[in-house]
C-alpha cells in the first residue's frame, strides 16, 4: 500500500543515495574539489537539504545559478560559500558582494558594471572562458586582453577561472579542442603571473570520460542525482538514483475490448482488460511523450502507460494481475525486485534526466530519507 495516504504524488529522496553519489565523484577526481551544483532546487531534488547534506563533506563551494537561488540557500543557514553561475543583474551586485557570494563575469559588460559600482567589500570573482559552448563567457581569444583590464580593477578579487563542455559525455574531437584552448589560456595567463585560485572545467560528463579536465575542481550536476549525462558515457563509477517518483492506484476499471482510454482515442484495447487509474499526471512531472511508451512499476513488476498522460492521471494496462486501490505506483525510483532507470526513460522520449527531475513539480511533496 502507497504509505504516503496524505499526498497523491511523492518524490522521494535518498540522501543516503546522494552521499554515496558525492563520495564516488570524490573517488573519481583524486585531490580535486568538489564545487556542487544545485541550481535549479538540486535539479528538483531540494537545494536546501541537498546542501545541508552534502555540508558533511566538507564541501568548500557550491554552484548556483542566480542571485536569487543562492540567497535562498544563505537564508536558510547555509554559511559555506556559494558560486553564482549566471549573471548578477546590477541592483543586485552590491547585495551579492554584502552576502559573500562569488560572482561570475562572463562578458565585457559585467567588467564595466564591477568598474561603475562603488563596492564597501571586495568581490571575489569567477571569470567565465567561452572555449566552444557558445552561450556566455569571455572568448578565449579575447581573454588575455580582457585580464590585462581585469586585474587592474581594486574592488575584485580574481579567485576562479573557468569553462564548460559542450560535448562532454563522450571524449570527442570537439571536447578536445575545448580543453586544449582552455589549457592554453591559463599557461597564458599563468605566465603573466595571473594565477586564481581555482580553475574548474569538468561538468558530470567530463568527471566520467576526461580526467584530463580536473584541474582543481569539479562541478557535477546530474551525476551527483544519480545519473550518468546519457548511455554514450563511460560508467567508470557506480551512481545510485536519488529520487523516485511515487503514487497509487486511485481507481482499477475493467474495460471491453475495442475501448479507447484518455484524450484522443490513442489507445484503444484489443481484449477485455483492467486499467489501473493512477493518480499522477504532467503537472506532477509525467512528462506527456511517455503517451503510449513509460511503464509503471507496481509490486516489482512493470505495466504500461496506455492512452494519453493527462493533467492529473495516467492509466495503466494491468490485465488480470491483482492490483487494487491504494497499491503503491514507481513512476521512476525502484522496488527490492526490480526499477525504472530515469536514463532509460529519458532516452526512451528523446530528452536526458536533467529535464525529467526538473520537471516534477511543486505540488509534489519531496520526503527526505
Amino acid at each position: 500500500m502507497f504509505p504516503y495516504s496524505n499526498n497523491r504524488v511523492i518524490a522521494e529522496i535518498n540522501l543516503k543515495n546522494l552521499l554515496f553519489n558525492f563520495r564516488s565523484l570524490k573517488k573519481q577526481v583524486k585531490n580535486a574539489d568538489i564545487i556542487p551544483v544545485i541550481k535549479a532546487d538540486a535539479y528538483g531534488h531540494g537545494a536546501i537539504a541537498a546542501a545541508k547534506t552534502l555540508i558533511k563533506e566538507k564541501v568548500k563551494l557550491f554552484a548556483v545559478a542566480s542571485f536569487q537561488e543562492a540567497m535562498e540557500l544563505k537564508d536558510s543557514g547555509i554559511n559555506t560559500p556559494i558560486l553564482i553561475l549566471g549573471s548578477v543583474f546590477p541592483n543586485r551586485l552590491k547585495d551579492a558582494v554584502k552576502a559573500g557570494l562569488k560572482i561570475t563575469v562572463s562578458c565585457c559588460e559585467d567588467l564595466l558594471i564591477l568598474k561603475k559600482t562603488a563596492l564597501k567589500t571586495k568581490a571575489f570573482i569567477h571569470v567565465k572562458i567561452d572555449t566552444g559552448m557558445g552561450r556566455r563567457g569571455i572568448f578565449a581569444k579575447e581573454a588575455p586582453a580582457f585580464f590585462s583590464d581585469f586585474i587592474n580593477l581594486s574592488n575584485c578579487v580574481l579567485e576562479g577561472i573557468y569553462s564548460h563542455f559542450a560535448t562532454s559525455d563522450t571524449f570527442n574531437d570537439y571536447a578536445g579542442i575545448q580543453l586544449e584552448k582552455f589549457n592554453r589560456l591559463i599557461l597564458l595567463l599563468f605566465k603573466k603571473g595571473i594565477k586564481p585560485k581555482t580553475v574548474h572545467m569538468a561538468n558530470s560528463g567530463a568527471i566520467l570520460n576526461i580526467p584530463e579536465s580536473y584541474f582543481d575542481a569539479v562541478r557535477p550536476g546530474i551525476s551527483l542525482y544519480g545519473h550518468y549525462p546519457s548511455s554514450n558515457s563511460l560508467k567508470p563509477i557506480k551512481l545510485k538514483q536519488v529520487m523516485s517518483l511515487k503514487s497509487y492506484v486511485e481507481q482499477v476499471r475493467k474495460i471491453p475490448a475495442d475501448y479507447s482510454v484518455s484524450y484522443g482515442r490513442r489507445w484503444i484495447s484489443k481484449k477485455e482488460t483492467s486499467i489501473a487509474v493512477i493518480s499522477a499526471g504532467y503537472a506532477d512531472g509525467v512528462d506527456r511523450r511517455l503517451t503510449n511508451k513509460g511503464k509503471a512499476l507496481i509490486k516489482g513488476k512493470k505495466y504500461p502507460i496506455v492512452g494519453t498522460v493527462t493533467m492529473d492521471y495516467i492509466m495503466v494496462d494491468i490485465g488480470d494481475d491483482p492490483i487494487f486501490v491504494g497499491d503503491e505506483v514507481i513512476i521512476w525510483g525502484g522496488c527490492k525486485d526490480n526499477s525504472i532507470k530515469l536514463l532509460d526513460l529519458a532516452e526512451q522520449i528523446n530528452t536526458i534526466p536533467y529535464e525529467l527531475t526538473c520537471g516534477v513539480s511543486k505540488r509534489v511533496k519531496r520526503v527526505y530519507i
